[in-house]
């Protein structure tokens, strides 16, 4: 069966948004059979200010199947919702 992989890039203003984010969808990720096999997060901040950053990452999935039924899972979409996340994650699928 061929591999499918998630190609993901947030951008997320809110250093304590971004840090949820973090600390949640990798996770659930995990869950869902995803594996994380490439990350690169950029912030632009400083000692004192910090507003955020980007994440890109590459997620493998089993299938490609299995990869668009987590994107589009409820689980995943009301979190995105939740947090006014769905207008910033950009996702393709291959």
């Amino acid at each position: 069966m061929k591999k499918s992989y998630w190609l993901k890039k947030i951008s997320i203003p809110n250093a304590d948004l971004f840090l949820e984010y973090i600390r949640t969808v990798i996770p659930w990720l995990k869950s869902v059979g995803g594996v994380v096999i490439k990350k690169d997060i950029r912030q632009d901040s400083n000692s004192i200010n910090w507003d955020g950053g980007q994440l890109g990452m590459i997620i493998e999935f089993d299938s490609k199947l299995s990869a668009k039924k987590a994107f589009y899972s409820e689980v995943f979409q009301n979190y995105l919702k939740s947090r006014n996340l769905i207008d910033l994650v950009t996702i393709s699928t291959f």
